[in-house]
């Protein structure tokens, strides 16, 4: 597929999408009317403590809520909870339930409907995702009818971000799901600003606005979800008015739409949902020789890949968490394209023209990386090819640590222990990669990050992840190249849906109940 680079009034356009959009002033929202929605897949089921991930969770969360919310920057905020405690020791949590709070039933939520489902969540019988989560819980006691008390096994500063998203639980009413692992024919009562009414698997989802929702209320009185796993098809529906939003649009057609050539179609951006990287094999030859690792670091024009590889979309980065985030670290060095410094390392590293290999999937985009990659290796020197596998055969090939150099994708956390550390922490069996696939293990490396994990002073945390960052960056098990934006179309007469960083269909400061329809 043909890439190409946006000019300079494009460009100054596309900072657009760093801000969600805003109403004017002469915007005044319409109540009424279905919004129907193109989206990637179906709902697996409606037990909605099983399987709170991609896009069960963004379907689960215009129904369901967590205890407390996070903004676009990362900070965490009240939601269901409105105030909490810590207690001095860092091990005992006391929440205040927000109160009025009813359930799509009608009932009142109390905390035993939260101890409930942390409960639920808690014994490994209910395979409930949220379980790896809570396994830091020692147990939970309802105080009374408002304020619930949560004992830890050992502090954790990770423990409040847990609670921000539906992935470790949302609350239901206590007793709405019966253990073991159930799949009912209804989802349980939520307390979200939509409510359940009907699910034709592979057809649509329904939902309609739930009028007594303690928060913004939805708009629209239906909304309408329609799996349509065929990204041209989606998009297709959208342009014939089948859809009034697709999710997940390629990026040529959103520079389209950007240049004017699509008309009666807006857009709305996701701009950090795709985090970039270049991944070593760092546990055998050549990449176990650090100096290599850093010339290639050098080497690399981040700006140039994003550009080849995403239409132009893509905003560079040195951290896993793009600038502006509560846990992006200024101050930390990072690698400066330097294609003089980078042949300079080459030669202490002793490389003589060797063939080395990147490895990459045979995905359009991934391909762009691997290609433009290789054209910058060779622009110092290095005898680079390109070998593509299919999905499958990549991932294993990953995992059993068969490659040399990877490009591949990544996500950034709330919290930063949960966001660095599966990727650096040394891993057992380096045939059975999970997280760490570069293979790094460094006993310095680990210290510091068990040491961020346990620390509840947060400046001193900062420092310590400062200290992280810094080694990952002199040691390079990856490059991090920046973070690349996913798309929403819209027909132009949605008016004030936003996203966040995952792409969600709701989150804490907006989504689907902000939406409306100005027709």
């Amino acid at each position: 597929m043909k890439r190409w680079l946006l000019s300079t009034v494009a460009l100054t356009c596309l900072l657009g999408w760093l801000v969600p959009p805003l109403e004017s002033a002469s915007d005044k929202p319409k109540r009424g009317g279905t919004l129907t929605m193109g989206i990637r897949k179906d709902l697996t089921h409606m037990n909605v403590l099983v399987q709170t991930r991609s896009t069960d969770q963004s379907i689960r969360d215009l129904m369901f809520e967590p205890l407390l919310g996070d903004d676009l920057k990362g900070n965490i905020q009240p939601n269901l909870a409105e105030t909490w405690d810590i207690s001095n020791d860092g091990k005992v949590y006391t929440f205040r339930l927000r109160k009025g709070v009813r359930f799509h039933n009608g009932e009142e939520m109390t905390v035993e409907d939260v101890k409930f489902a942390m409960d639920y969540t808690m014994n490994p019988a209910n395979g409930a995702y949220g379980y790896t989560n809570l396994t830091i819980v020692e147990r939970v006691e309802a105080v009374d009818k408002h304020t619930l008390k949560v004992y830890l096994k050992r502090p954790s500063p990770a423990f409040l971000t847990s609670l921000t998203n539906i992935q470790s639980f949302s609350v239901i009413p206590k007793g709405s799901l019966r253990g073991g692992v159930e799949k009912p024919a209804v989802f349980p009562p939520g307390t979200g600003p939509f409510k359940f009414v009907d699910w034709k698997p592979q057809q649509q989802i329904v939902l309609e606005r739930y009028n007594d929702y303690w928060g913004q209320k939805a708009y629209v009185d239906r909304l309408i979800l329609r799996p349509i796993g065929s990204a041209t098809v989606r998009f297709t529906a959208l342009r014939a008015g089948d859809v009034d939003i697709a999710e997940d649009t390629p990026r040529e057609w959103v520079k389209q739409i950007l240049e004017g050539k699509i008309k009666g179609v807006s857009y709305v951006a996701a701009p950090h949902a795709g985090l970039r990287l270049v991944r070593f094999n760092v546990a055998a030859p050549p990449f176990d020789n650090k100096k290599l690792r850093q010339a290639i670091a050098y080497a690399i024009d981040k700006k140039e890949i994003l550009h080849a590889a995403y239409f132009g979309f893509g905003e560079v980065s040195d951290q896993r968490y793009p600038k502006g985030h509560a846990w992006y670290i200024e101050g930390v060095p990072s690698y400066s394209y330097n294609p003089e410094k980078a042949k300079a390392l080459l030669t202490e590293a002793g490389y003589v023209g060797q063939p080395l290999e990147i490895l990459t999937e045979n995905l359009d985009v991934t391909e762009a990386e691997a290609t433009a990659l290789q054209a910058q290796l060779k622009r110092i020197g290095i005898n680079v090819k390109v070998k593509i596998l299919e999905a499958g055969s990549y991932t294993e090939v990953a995992r059993r640590g068969e490659f040399e150099i990877r490009p591949g994708g990544g996500s950034f956390d709330d919290d930063p222990s949960v966001t660095y550390t599966p990727q650096l922490a040394c891993e057992q069996d380096l045939k059975k990669r999970m997280n760490n696939l570069s293979g790094y293990c460094n006993k310095e490396m680990n210290a510091l990050l068990e040491k961020a994990a346990a620390e509840l002073n947060l400046e001193k945390r900062r420092a310590l992840f400062k200290q992280i960052l810094g080694k990952m960056l002199d040691d390079v098990p990856e490059i991090y190249l920046g973070f690349v934006p996913r798309f929403f179309a819209t027909r132009e007469f949605v008016k004030n849906f936003t996203t966040n960083s995952d792409g969600g269909f709701r989150w804490w400061g907006g989504g689907m109940n902000h939406a409306w329809l100005d027709r």
